[in-house]
Formats: structure tokens, sequence, C-alpha cells
């Protein structure tokens, strides 16, 4: 078992997956991962649990959420990378480390556990963190920077998310450094989220679990804020939070009130760095994808999903989902992992589709305008309804011009003129340049000119001379 083996059983703990898009995710040969999926199987069945299956291109493990457990307790291969998160994090919240013991626990080789410990020792010594040696017992921290202060708290957020899947060494040092039960205070935490009407999601509710880590450890992250004493906002979020919180403690009551005012008013509680970043890639996806309007929910949501794909992948939280990009979506996926390539920066699979489900909106709101004539040709359908039907196509898209015809005139070759129309809609065969629908709805035609919107973006982004079609 090795590193591969750890990840590939996170992998599948959250979603069925592909070789290519393991590969895609691990940075791994197919081969290795085959091998490896091979290896998970025989030890699989020594726990007489079930074996990874391949159903059509994708492998799966199902499994129980008491056999996830079993699976999970009994496994304590750790990443590279784990392992030293598992040493950052402990010498921070205890203050203390003594190698030969966490070599033990671990069960590693002298050399490898000082070989993961090199790399903590070059990150306090890069951050401006110092400890010491004490003689016969072990390392002491003196002093804690603010920078790995920041840092530490975005490792334990990584711990917190992926709580339900962490391996025992993980799960009990998780379980050392929180003074809560995480299903008892997100709970608590809900309530207080809702009625705030604040957008709720794993990412929020794990940086507020580790802030508290954080509060109970060095008085939390610097969140108090002078402007926000004594307003009706600061106000209204202490009483929900004494309401639903009355087992928080007092310092983490007050870091909890001030960060969700500075949050709800989209002030900087986040990290420069990546803030920084997020916008200049921003800038870069609005000029090469052509994109010169952008409302401002169209705009927030961009920011979002970018910042937290940036985030995520510069600190390997892998959370993720199965995702199956369309023809279309394959366009806007390239151009954009072109653009990610060309500056030097990269995120997961799973939130690159994240990315250009926005793209496809923000195309599809930029083009929308540009369909302005629209026919429909019905096959047998009283006048009356014809002009039901038209009055609320007009109310849901009112700057388009819809004209009603019968289709048995176009069959007949007696109207033949397309050339102003934008869009032809049918509910019968006639030619090529006609979309054709089994049956009419308002929403069904929206939808279909929404569609018609993205294919126009999508051609401009081409500079394609010939219409591609996707409806």
């Amino acid at each position: 078992m090795n590193n591969t083996a750890a990840n590939i059983l996170k992998i599948l703990s959250q979603s069925e997956m592909s070789i290519e898009d393991m590969h895609l995710y691990l940075k791994v040969e197919k081969s290795s991962i085959l091998k490896t999926i091979t290896q998970i199987n025989d030890y699989l069945v020594s726990l007489n649990l079930p074996v990874i299956k391949k159903e059509d291109d994708r492998f799966n493990l199902p499994l129980s959420k008491d056999e996830w457990k079993t699976l999970f307790k009994n496994f304590n291969v750790l990443t590279s990378e784990e392992k030293i998160d598992y040493l950052y994090i402990k010498f921070i919240a205890n203050g203390f480390l003594n190698l030969e013991k966490e070599k033990e626990i671990l069960d590693l080789s002298r050399s490898t556990i000082l070989r993961c410990f090199q790399t903590v020792k070059d990150m306090f010594s890069k951050n401006g963190s110092k400890y010491e040696y004490l003689h016969g017992k072990g390392l002491s921290l003196t002093e804690l920077s603010e920078y790995d202060k920041d840092l530490f708290y975005k490792k334990v957020m990584k711990l917190f998310i992926e709580e339900d899947i962490l391996v025992p060494p993980l799960k009990t040092l998780l379980k050392s450094i929180k003074k809560f039960d995480t299903k008892v205070r997100l709970s608590q935490l809900y309530p207080i989220l809702k009625f705030s009407k604040i957008s709720i999601n794993y990412f929020l509710l794990s940086f507020i679990c580790s802030l508290e880590v954080c509060t109970e450890l060095f008085d939390g992250l610097n969140l108090e804020n002078k402007k926000y004493q004594n307003t009706e906002k600061l106000i209204g979020f202490v009483e929900l939070i004494n309401k639903y919180g009355k087992d928080f403690s007092p310092k983490y009551k007050d870091q909890l009130a001030y960060f969700l005012c500075a949050f709800t008013s989209s002030d900087n509680v986040l990290e420069d760095n990546v803030i920084k970043k997020t916008l200049s890639f921003m800038n870069i996806l609005k000029e090469e994808f052509g994109i010169k309007f952008l409302n401002t929910d169209l705009e927030k949501m961009l920011f979002n999903k970018l910042y937290l794909s940036f985030f995520k992948f510069e600190n390997k939280i892998l959370k993720l989902k199965n995702v199956k990009f369309d023809k279309t979506q394959k366009i806007l996926l390239h151009k954009l992992e072109a653009i990610l390539h060309e500056n030097s920066s990269d995120m997961y699979l799973v939130d690159k589709f994240s990315i250009v489900f926005v793209l496809r909106r923000i195309l599809v709101e930029e083009n929308f305008k540009n369909i302005k004539n629209v026919l429909l040709l019905f096959n047998e359908v009283g006048a009356s309804d014809h002009i039901v039907f038209k009055k609320n196509l007009t109310k849901l898209v009112p700057h388009i011009n819809f004209e009603l015809e019968a289709t048995f005139f176009h069959k007949k070759n007696i109207l033949t003129k397309y050339e102003k129309y934008d869009l032809i809609i049918s509910d019968e065969k006639i030619n090529s340049e006609v979309i054709v629908i089994d049956f009419y709805s308002s929403i069904k035609v929206h939808d279909i000119i929404e569609k018609k919107a993205f294919e126009i973006g999508i051609n401009k982004l081409q500079n394609l001379n010939n219409t591609i079609k996707f409806v």
C-alpha cells in the first residue's frame, strides 16, 4: 500500500471515476493506478469487504456507510502530504513533538519521519516560527508566526472537510485538537447561518470549525474590526450566536460574530495572495473569452468559484464529485485549460467543471440579446392558442419578436424566406435550418433560445465561419 492507494480510496469514497480521470487527478500512470486497484482489492478481501468494480468505463467501490468506517478504521496508510500535515498540526497544537513517539504511532522508519519533519522544519524557517530541542524529551515550539497560524487553520480546515474519510492517525489528531463534537457544532451553526441568509457550504462550515480550534489555541485570527462595533449587523449576529451557540466560548462567539460581519460585507477576510490571483485571472478570462458585459451576480459567482478552486488546489483539498463534459463544455474546458497553462496555474477537474458552468452561463447572458426575431411553426393549433402562447412568450422574453405561422405553408414552399429570423422552431421537420421539438411550451422555447445564445458565443469564441449546431 502506498500514496496512490490512499488517494484512490479517497477518490472512490466520494465518487465513481474512470481511469482517465484518476490519471488527471493523481498525475500517476494508468498502469500504476490499475496495479494499485488490484492491491486494494486484495486488502478489501482480507477485511471481508466488497471490492472495487468496473462498470462501463468507471470504477466504483460500493460500500455502505458502516463498511467505509470499517475500511478507514483499518487503513493506516497516509500520503506523503498527510504525514507532513500530521507532524505540522500536532507540533503547533501541542507546542511539543517527540519524533520517536510519532514514528511508532505512524509506523514509519526513522529515515521517513526525519524526511517528513525536514519539510516542517523548512516551513517554520521560511515562515518565521521557532523551536528548540530539549535533550532527551523532544522539540518545543518557542515562537509561532502569524503566517504559520494562517497555514495551520487551512490544514485544520482540510481535516474537517475530510473528517468522514480520515485514516485513524488523522482522525485521532483532529479529535485531540477540537473540544466539540462536529455534528453537534454543525447543527448549532446551521440556524445561525440560515437566519443570517448566508449560503451554506462545506468550505464555509469547515472554516468556521477551524476558526474555533484556532481561537482556543491562540486567540483566533485577528478578525475584530472597529467599524462593526455597536452596529445593528454585529448585534444581530451576537443575538443569533448567543441563542443557538450557548456552549460556545466567549472568545469564539466574539471571533465568529466579527467574521460573519466581514464575510457578509464582502470585506477581505480571505487570503490576499489567492484574492489577487483570482482577480488577475478573472480579467484574463474576460479578455480571452471576449466577455464585455458581466452582471454583478455572475461576477460574484465567477470570483467565488475561481477563489475556491485555487484555494483547494494550492492546499491539496481534494473534495470532488463525478463530472462529465458534453461537446460544448469540452470546448470551454480546453480553452480554460490552455489559459491556466499559459498562466502557470491549475485546478482540480471538478472545479474546472464548475468554472465551465459559470462561463457557459456568462456566454448565454451576453449573447441572449443578439436573438431578436424568432419564427415558430405550428402544425395544428387554433388561432386563439397562438395568441395566448405568443403573449406568454413575450412576457418571458420581451426583447424578442415572435412570429407564428402554420407549418403547412413552409412544407409546400409557399413561404420560404428565413433570412430575417435568428431562430426557427417547428413541431415538424421541414429542413436543416429548423429546430424540431415534440411539443410547444414557453419554457421549452426559452431553453432553445438560451442554447442558441450559447451557440453564438461559442462561434464568436472560435471565430467559426459556419454555424455549429448544438441545439
